[in-house]
């Protein structure tokens, strides 16, 4: 008789709510959306789970960007996988979300790797940036280093538990919600080289064995990621 209770993803809601108004005629083929900002407040909502949602739009097919012009509609669910898909993305994780848990956890792996982290780990660490400056062309191939860069970094501060945690982390990195909002923002122009001067200056605070300089580092660098999430 009882069915367990759900806490529905804010940007779920949103998707659904631009869906209705597609079946009841109200949004059409063509039809251009509201500024972020503005349709925020429409909504009555913060512009990261609008930010999302967009996302999710985007992936289903509903919307589509047009560089710089907005976001206009662009077909009423004709795809034969429109439903799997939709159900696939309402078990992804908010990207937003996951940039909070990751402020959080990742600030202290920084500091435990300055403290902890041997010749071994430090080689490893360099080896992804490496990797990730040799690809800045290539923004796929340049988020994935970037991601492994953020897993060496875990497992030099060899804490099998916080080392979990990170993997369970960077799995939120592959989703597809994460990487349709994160290649907008490798996509502008200078982001893909100050990312890596942000993350050279985070390897060498670990380097030289400075916990503080690390942490710190290491949160303004994902307070950056967030705020350029944002830029439109």
């Amino acid at each position: 008789m009882f069915e367990k209770v759900q806490t529905r993803k804010v940007y779920m809601e949103i998707v659904e709510q631009i869906q209705n108004l597609i079946k009841e005629g109200k949004l059409k083929s063509g039809d251009k959306l509201p500024p972020e900002r503005i349709l925020a407040e429409k909504l009555g909502v913060s512009r990261p789970p609008l930010r999302e949602a967009i996302s999710a739009l985007e992936i289903l097919g509903i919307i589509e960007s047009r560089g710089g012009k907005g976001n206009f509609i662009k077909n009423t669910f004709n795809s034969t996988s429109y439903a799997q898909r939709l159900k696939e993305l309402e078990k992804e994780e908010s990207p937003f979300e996951l940039l909070e848990a990751r402020k959080v956890v990742e600030t202290e792996i920084a500091g435990l790797a300055a403290e902890k982290a041997s010749s071994e780990d430090i080689k490893e660490i360099e080896e992804a940036l490496n990797r990730m400056k040799n690809a800045l062309n290539d923004t796929p191939r340049a988020m994935e280093f970037d991601r492994q860069f953020h897993v060496a970094i875990a497992k030099a501060a060899h804490n099998s538990i916080l080392f979990q945690m990170m993997n369970f982390l960077a799995d939120g990195l592959k989703e597809s919600l994460w990487v349709n909002i994160k290649e907008k923002s490798w996509a502008l122009p200078g982001h893909p080289q100050k990312y890596l001067e942000e993350h050279t200056n985070l390897l060498e605070a670990i380097k030289n064995g400075d916990k503080k300089l690390a942490r710190r580092t290491m949160y303004s660098h994902l307070a950056d990621v967030e705020v350029d999430l944002l830029e439109e």
